[in-house]
C-alpha cells in the first residue's frame, strides 16, 4: 500500500504532503488541487511503465496528459524543477527532475533519488546511479516500492460506453484487474476470470452462497441497479469481447448503450474492485457518474467493504452520497475508522488548503468546514426562507 505522497512545485503546489489510507476520498472545490495531488501517482507510474533507460518524467502518456514543462511548474516558484515522491512499508522516495533542453523540445528529466528507511539514515543517488528512474541495483526495498507504482491502475471519469465490443489486453501477462482508464478491459475481465473464486471478504452478504466472479459482480449490480445483470462474450476469431446488460433475470441482454449510462459506468468500477489486489493500488476519478442518489451511497459502501478487504482505493468524488455510503460502512463495521482518510480541498487567499476530516466509528464527522457537502441545506434553507 502506498501510504503517502508529497510533491513539490507541481502546478498549483509549492508543496504537499498527504497521508495515504486504505480508502483515501478526495473532495472540495473545482480547481484547488485534488486532481494533481493525484497526478503525482500517475505521473511516476506512467514514467516508470516507459523506457527502463529513460530518466524523463513522461507528462503525456496513457494514464495522463499535461503539456509541456511551464504547464506543470509552479509558476510562483522561480525554481525550475519539481519533486514527486511517495512513501511505502518503511520506505520514502522522493524523485527530483529539472527542465533539460533537448534537440527540439523541453523536458523534465530526474536529476536524483533521495531514499529513506525507517530504520537507516536517507541517502540521494545522482543520474549516474540511476537506470532511468531506478537505482541500477535497486534495493528490495525500493524494487518492491517501485513495482507498486508499476501496478497502479487508473479509472478516468470518461469512460467507454458507446460501444458493446471491446479489447483484449495487449500485454495478458498483467494481474488481473487493470481495466484500463477508460474502462476497455473489464469486458475482457469479466469473461477471463468470471468462475475464479471472490474472497468472502469481498462478497456481497446476501450474496454468501455464490462467490465467483460472475456471480459476485452480478450481486453487486443488482445492489446498485436492482436486477439488473451484465455478461461478456468473446467473438469468434477476434480479439474482442462483447459486452451486454439486462434489468432483469426474465428480460432480454441488450447492448450498453440501450440501458443507460449508469451501469456502463459503473461495470468497471466493480471489476477492477472485485479484482482488487493489496498490491495494486486503485485510483477512481467520479466514481459518483451517472449514478442516481441511492447508486451512489452503495458504490460508497462497495468501495469500503474493497478496501477494508485489503486493497486501496483513492477516490475524488463531489458526491455527499458517496461519502455518505463510506460513512454508513463505517457504521455498520464494514471498515475501521483509521482505514479511511477524508480529505477536504479548498483555496484560501489563492493558495490550496487542505483539510483532513475525521470520521468516527458511528460514522460521524465532528470538523464540518463551509462548503463541505452543506449547499444543500443551504438551499433548502433558502427555499423556507430561513436565510
Amino acid at each position: 500500500m502506498i501510504e503517502s505522497l508529497t510533491l513539490r512545485n507541481l502546478k498549483c503546489f509549492e508543496e504537499l504532503s498527504l497521508d495515504l489510507a486504505p480508502l483515501t476520498v478526495l473532495t472540495g472545490f473545482n480547481a484547488a488541487g485534488k486532481s494533481t495531488s493525484l497526478q503525482t501517482l500517475l505521473l511516476l507510474c506512467q514514467s516508470l511503465r516507459a523506457e527502463e533507460w529513460n530518466r524523463e518524467l513522461r507528462l503525456n502518456g496513457p494514464l495522463v496528459s499535461l503539456g509541456t514543462p511551464g504547464d506543470v511548474l509552479n509558476p510562483n516558484v522561480n525554481e525550475k524543477g519539481l519533486s514527486l515522491g511517495i512513501g511505502t512499508a518503511g520506505t520514502d522516495l522522493m524523485w527530483n527532475f529539472g527542465v533539460v533542453e533537448h534537440e527540439s523540445r523541453r523536458a523534465l528529466d530526474a536529476s536524483s533519488l533521495n531514499v529513506r528507511f525507517s530504520d537507516s539514515a536517507g541517502f540521494e543517488l545522482g543520474p549516474e546511479k540511476l537506470m532511468g528512474l531506478v537505482p541500477k541495483e535497486p534495493e528490495p526495498r525500493i524494487e518492491g516500492a517501485v513495482q507498486g507504482l508499476k501496478r497502479l491502475v487508473f479509472l478516468s471519469a470518461l469512460r467507454q460506453v458507446e460501444t458493446e465490443v471491446f479489447p483484449i489486453p495487449q500485454n495478458l501477462g498483467e494481474s488481473p484487474g487493470d481495466v484500463g482508464c477508460v474502462g476497455q478491459f473489464a469486458a475482457w475481465w469479466l469473461h477471463q476470470e468470471g468462475d475464479s473464486s471472490i474472497a468472502v471478504e469481498r462478497s456481497l452478504p446476501s450474496a454468501i452462497e455464490s462467490r465467483t466472479l460472475r456471480a459476485q459482480l452480478n450481486a453487486w449490480t443488482g445492489e446498485i441497479f436492482p436486477g439488473a445483470e451484465v455478461n461478456a462474450l468473446p467473438i469468434p476469431r477476434t480479439n474482442l469481447v462483447r459486452l451486454e446488460f439486462r434489468t432483469g433475470a426474465t428480460s432480454e441482454y441488450r447492448r450498453p448503450a440501450n440501458v443507460g449510462y449508469g451501469i456502463s459506468y459503473a461495470f468497471p468500477l466493480l471489476v477492477a474492485g472485485l479484482l482488487g489486489a493489496s498490491e495494486r493500488p486503485v485510483i477512481i476519478d467520479s466514481p459518483e457518474a451517472h449514478l442516481h442518489p441511492r447508486g451512489q451511497s452503495k458504490i460508497g459502501a462497495f468501495l469500503a467493504q474493497m478496501a477494508a478487504s485489503g486493497s486501496q482505493f483513492l477516490i475524488e468524488t463531489h458526491s455527499d452520497h458517496v461519502l455518505n455510503g463510506i460513512r454508513l460502512a463505517v457504521r455498520g463495521g464494514i471498515i475501521k475508522p483509521e482505514q479511511v482518510a477524508t480529505y477536504f480541498f479548498t483555496v484560501l487567499d489563492s493558495r490550496p488548503h487542505i483539510v483532513r476530516l475525521a470520521i468516527d466509528k458511528a460514522g460521524m464527522i465532528d470538523d464540518w468546514p463551509p462548503g463541505f457537502f452543506d449547499q444543500s441545506e443551504k438551499d433548502l434553507a433558502s427555499l423556507a426562507g430561513w436565510v
